[in-house]
């Protein structure tokens, strides 16, 4: 079966969390995901976490660079070009900036799913206890930007971000998450004062290597 240019593009997005490659598109040929893809009317429903895990990768740990000369304005604009349907207006460079940076790191973060209903100090806990450190609200926005399309989750679609709070204009604290239902995919704002529901997980960063001396 010939690709049409449309789904090799959205083959190409599956496995784009560590970059396409010969070996990946081999890999997907050889599983008989290819012809999955192409045989699925609507793109969105197909499982990204098998896809990953069948390449070899491990569906709750991503590769996030942090750092380099993106606004967060730029990445809100390429979300809602890319996909995203909604982007809460409040996510602004202004509210939540980035600053330019020329050396450009790499951080792991991992998806936890703590299995229940939890706090915000609970959450925090939890990710200590995992050995995970608490995201920047850059995790959040950089995260969203290279993986928004990447993983998928009907059970447990609220990915939270525990970053230090930003105060919106009521002077409520507020933090990032990304809900990656199939079929609403957003980038928004949660009161954690309220607490956190069992289809909700953590984004903790797992700690960088010490560098080789």
């Amino acid at each position: 079966m010939q690709p049409t240019f449309d789904q090799a593009s959205h083959l190409l997005s599956l496995v784009r969390g560590k970059g396409p490659s010969l070996e990946n598109i081999q890999a997907l040929y050889a599983l008989g995901i290819i012809s999955d893809v192409f045989g699925v009317e609507d793109p969105s429903r197909i499982d990204r976490e098998a896809v990953r895990l069948a390449l070899g990768y491990d569906p709750f740990v991503f590769r996030v660079k942090i750092g380099g000369p993106e606004t967060t304005d730029e990445i809100v604009a390429h979300l809602k070009a890319n996909g995203l349907n909604n982007v809460n207006p409040l996510i602004t460079q202004a509210n939540l900036p980035l600053l330019a940076r020329p050396v450009v790191e790499e951080d792991e973060i991992v998806i936890h799913d703590p299995g229940t209903s939890f706090s915000e100090n609970e959450g925090l806990t939890i990710l200590k206890q995992e050995g995970l450190l608490r995201p920047t609200y850059e995790h959040g926005l950089r995260f969203a930007r290279e993986h928004e399309t990447a993983t998928t989750s009907k059970k447990k679609p609220f990915v939270i971000f525990l970053h230090e709070h930003w105060l919106d204009p009521r002077r409520r604290c507020r933090v990032l998450y990304l809900d990656r239902s199939s079929d609403n995919r957003e980038l928004d704002l949660y009161y954690p004062d309220g607490g956190f529901d069992v289809i909700c997980v953590l984004a903790g960063v797992r700690p960088r290597k010490p560098l080789a001396t």
